[in-house]
């Protein structure tokens, strides 16, 4: 009874705070729909460009209209000179610039190689790729009929004219991100940072709120009943609360914005109620460590950007010093977002994520001990302890 009386004790703590309520809640739920929105367009189309025809033959103009007529640009100008065109480029009425050579159908028809010039922004890697990719089709798609046209005219078959000019096929398969989606690699992994991150600072605000109060002769639940009590009431108020924002996020926001659910329920549920409970004593223990409940939010903040490189989804581990990839092993999320994206995203059987599991595990121990011995060092400071009815 005295365990259920402290829980109720706990979760009054939590919903008359203002500030943990808007993290815990209003922040899952603003990061839920927010973060997806710029990958929800998941390949570029109709990108302004502009076309210097320095040829003027049909062959160029066949090649512009090609150029309009792919997905992924628009041929929005036809430039004169590459001056004008650049400074279209520079006051954004453009994304890029091609630019077809003087005697380019000439050069072609006589077995040459012509070049034709492709300027785009290489910063934004989507614009550029997009860029580049609808060039090379539209030209390689003219050059191709020209190239075979060539043979047809020296009594070359067709087949063989085909088979001379593309005498092999490429044939890509894209594995463990079918549509070659931005949704499906990026958005999963961010979830569980934000998990971690909202609950780590709703922990810690919490945590740090009673430890003050102990500091300044007050207190409550929280310094009359046992520490394992304590932090059983926190691991089991917060664990609930965020199993179900687990349950929306990977649920319900998972079918919304298509991404797909390849792994068991079974191991899911398994492998994030590990990295769930491996979250909670973290909290636990930054709430008993941190002195106020002003620095949760900017020391959860600061490694929120670290943990993202860090976890292996947007830079591969290989190309990563080693003393970083052990020092980013001290987060949760970093085996959660490894061995989440192996079971959901590639599939993977559970055996291929048991180290991963394992080490949120060990997290869990390690955070817990310290918890204890944290809220252990708040009790002996405190000498005005009340017993909790």
């Amino acid at each position: 009874m005295k365990f259920l009386k402290m829980l109720k004790a706990e979760y009054r703590a939590i919903f008359s705070d203002f500030d943990i309520l808007l993290t815990i809640f209003g922040g899952v739920i603003l990061y839920a729909f927010l973060y997806p929105q710029p990958y929800l367009k998941e390949s570029v189309s109709a990108l302004p460009v502009a076309v210097v025809d320095y040829d003027h033959s049909d062959l160029s103009r066949e090649i512009s209209f090609m150029l309009d007529a792919s997905a992924q640009m628009v041929v929005d100008s036809h430039y004169l000179s590459e001056a004008a065109a650049k400074n279209a480029i520079i006051n954004n009425k453009v994304s890029a610039l091609i630019i077809i050579p003087k005697h380019f159908k000439r050069d072609l028809y006589l077995g040459k190689e012509p070049v034709i010039s492709v300027g785009a922004d290489a910063t934004y890697f989507l614009i550029y790729g997009g860029v580049v990719q609808g060039t090379m089709r539209s030209v390689l798609t003219e050059s191709a009929t020209v190239q075979v046209g060539n043979l047809l005219k020296k009594s070359v078959p067709m087949v063989t004219a085909k088979m001379q000019y593309t005498p092999f096929k490429i044939e890509f398969l894209n594995t463990f991100n079918v549509s070659s989606s931005y949704i499906n690699y990026v958005v999963p992994a961010i979830y569980i940072l934000i998990l971690q991150q909202t609950l780590l600072i709703g922990m810690g605000m919490l945590g740090a709120t009673q430890g003050q109060e102990m500091r300044e002769g007050k207190g409550g639940y929280y310094s009359s009943g046992s520490i394992v009590s304590v932090m059983g009431v926190r691991y089991l108020a917060f664990g609930l609360i965020f199993s179900l924002h687990m349950l929306f996020y990977f649920g319900f926001t998972f079918t919304l914005f298509g991404v797909p659910h390849i792994a068991k329920v079974s191991e899911l549920m398994i492998f994030s109620g590990s990295f769930l409970i491996a979250v909670l004593s973290l909290g636990t223990f930054l709430g008993a460590l941190l002195k106020s409940r002003v620095y949760p939010t900017p020391v959860i903040l600061i490694t929120s950007l670290p943990l993202v490189f860090s976890a292996g989804f947007v830079w591969p581990l290989e190309s990563m010093p080693q003393w970083l990839i052990w020092l980013s092993s001290i987060s949760p999320s970093t085996p959660a977002i490894q061995g989440f994206l192996r079971l959901n995203q590639m599939g993977t059987d559970f055996s291929q994520v048991i180290g991963q599991f394992g080490l949120l595990w060990m997290q869990t121990a390690v955070y817990s001990a310290l918890a204890y011995y944290m809220l252990r060092r708040q009790r002996q400071n405190f000498s005005t302890t009340k017993p909790f009815s």
